[in-house]
């Protein structure tokens, strides 16, 4: 049985939901898993693997994901890793899209020399009823320019749990592949 961490920084909850879903697949799959947020995160190095999440909001990735990221960069070359990103970026499979979301996943990596064995990016989910009016206005504007969904009065979810499910398990793989061959 592995132990892995999954941590993550969460703002209006969908990041939450998919480390959630995450540890629940990493259980089924018989790993042992401890879920955090990234500002309560104990250190990697008591794991045999980690993912870490977090979501994209105004165009980068949060303080605390930085930060655990940083902090522990040294541990974390020691342990089987993956990096989970959510954004609503990921929900528009095009071109464009697709390359602006590995962008973000390049700007973190290059910022905090984290090195992940693997890489998930999901869309997350609009939930104009929880943002405040500044940030459902541009939230709407900025959806309604992608030819989105801009009814305020609900909330849209766009997360592909079956992809999400898909990470989850191979994060198992590369778990047990590492201790296999260490073992």
């Amino acid at each position: 049985m592995s132990r892995i961490l999954v941590a993550f920084h969460t703002s209006e909850g969908q990041t939450a939901r998919i480390a959630e879903r995450i540890a629940e697949v990493l259980r089924q799959d018989g790993d042992d898993v401890d879920v955090s947020e990234l500002d309560h995160a104990p250190a990697p190095d008591a794991y045999d693997g980690i993912a870490v999440g977090d979501s994209i909001h105004i165009g980068h990735h949060s303080r605390p994901m930085t930060h655990y990221l940083k902090e522990y960069a040294g541990q974390l070359d020691g342990v089987t890793s993956a990096l989970f990103q959510v954004s609503m970026t990921s929900a528009y499979p095009d071109d464009e899209h697709s390359t602006l979301a590995h962008t973000k996943v390049q700007e973190l990596l290059d910022h905090t020399g984290f090195v992940p064995d693997i890489v998930g990016l999901f869309a997350g989910a609009l939930v104009y009823t929880k943002y405040g009016w500044l940030t459902r206005r541009v939230m709407r504007s900025i959806e309604g320019h992608q030819g989105g969904d801009t009814d305020t009065t609900r909330d849209y979810e766009y997360t592909d749990w079956d992809a999400v499910e898909h990470f989850a398990h191979d994060i198992h793989a590369l778990v047990a592949a590492a201790a296999a061959e260490s073992g």
